[in-house]
């Protein structure tokens, strides 16, 4: 099989942090990645963007709450198209929290599409966040 590989001229911008942010409010789902007990793990999840990071719904015993809580992780959310070859990747780098207390109990703010009980929000405390445009 031969590919052909067809440069577009497309170039890589670099995002301030508030585009960052903006982008990150505009994609239902990411990825959550930690450095798990089998090694880096990483998991799509729903979330959403709060004053001073990212907050996601998960189940009590979830590997993201055994393995994150207080720990250092990364998310990911990005955004392609294949056919313009376009697009735009969100790095957020900072510390995970597990928000145990029933204070907290309205959920309803993050659409979890999995099914199941979802009762504790993992919060991200952003300390670094990055984020590159794939244009024409």
């Amino acid at each position: 099989m031969t590919h052909t590989h067809r440069s577009t001229g497309g170039r890589l911008i670099e995002l301030s942090a508030d585009e960052c942010w903006e982008l990150l409010r505009t994609e239902p789902v990411g990825r959550l990645a930690w450095n798990g007990t089998t090694g880096p793990t990483v998991i799509p999840v729903n979330y959403v963007v709060t004053a001073n990071g990212i907050e996601i719904r998960t189940a009590v015993y979830s590997a993201a709450v055994r393995e994150t809580d207080d720990s250092l992780i990364t998310f990911q959310a990005d955004e392609i198209d294949a056919q313009t070859r376009t697009g735009w990747s969100v790095l957020a780098h900072g510390r995970a929290s597990i928000d145990w207390s029933d204070e907290r109990a309205d959920t309803a703010d993050i659409d979890v599409w999995p099914g199941g009980v979802k009762s504790l929000r993992l919060h991200l405390e952003v300390s670094e966040i990055t984020g590159r445009r794939l244009s024409h």
